[in-house]
């Protein structure tokens, strides 16, 4: 599924669609403290623009067609169809989703932490993708990038009976597991059967088996306050 770089992995699968959707390591360094220029450099990508903004877990979800604005406050997911951006997103833990619609040419990535996830950001940015480009459920593809894994994310009542108060039964009996006395929450799991829920093609959506906890990877819940961000990119080819 991922060609596995020194810094960075990439999603394999997309670059035959010529998309490449790139997750870095926690060997590139903290995306949160570099420069924009320095990333174009790093991944080749002179000439473009990055856009990217100060993420605060909200379900706000940017449509770029202008290069009028490139940092936007309170965003945490951006659309476009445009062949000269470059969309960055940030992470320590949260799900990075990365979106494409091949036949409309349009691509996305959102930041879906628990809490974009509990206010569906993925549905959302969907059905933005459908209403600004016309974009079709059968078409639109989802790819995950690197989050924490059920087994490091350790969760309360209170969060479990947040989610059972909004989702079906279904829903919260596929995403959470209790075990010893301890609950765990399925981030991953939770976005893709919310997804398919909205009649995403099963055969369009790519999970992974990867997490931000292991060595390779910023992490927040293993290094708190010291932890760093790993970045995720979409942009078309050239």
């Amino acid at each position: 599924m991922f060609l596995d770089r020194d810094s960075y992995i990439e999603l394999q699968e997309w670059r035959k669609l010529g998309v490449s959707a790139i997750y870095t390591k926690k060997n590139y360094g903290n995306v949160k403290e570099m420069s924009k220029e320095k990333i174009l450099k790093d991944f080749s990508l002179e000439g473009r623009y990055i856009v990217s903004g100060f993420q605060t877990h909200s379900d706000n979800i940017v449509i770029v067609n202008s290069l009028e604005k490139l940092y936007f406050e309170d965003t945490d997911g951006f659309i476009t169809n445009r062949r000269d951006i470059v969309i960055l997103t940030k992470y320590a833990d949260c799900l990075p989703i990365y979106l494409l619609d091949e036949k409309r040419e349009v691509i996305g990535a959102v930041h879906s932490g628990w809490q974009g996830s509990y206010k569906e950001i993925g549905k959302k940015a969907i059905k933005l993708m459908i209403d600004e480009y016309g974009c079709s459920l059968e078409n639109i593809r989802v790819a995950f990038g690197i989050g924490i894994s059920q087994k490091r994310y350790e969760v309360g009542e209170e969060f479990l009976q947040k989610f059972k108060d909004k989702f079906s039964e279904k829903l919260i009996m596929e995403s959470f597991k209790k075990e010893n006395g301890k609950i765990y929450f399925d981030n991953q799991e939770f976005v893709y059967r919310n997804l398919l829920e909205l009649g995403l093609l099963k055969e369009n959506i790519l999970l992974n088996k990867l997490c931000t906890y292991d060595g390779k990877f910023h992490s927040y819940r293993r290094d708190k306050m010291k932890s760093g961000r790993n970045g995720a990119l979409i942009y078309f080819r050239a």
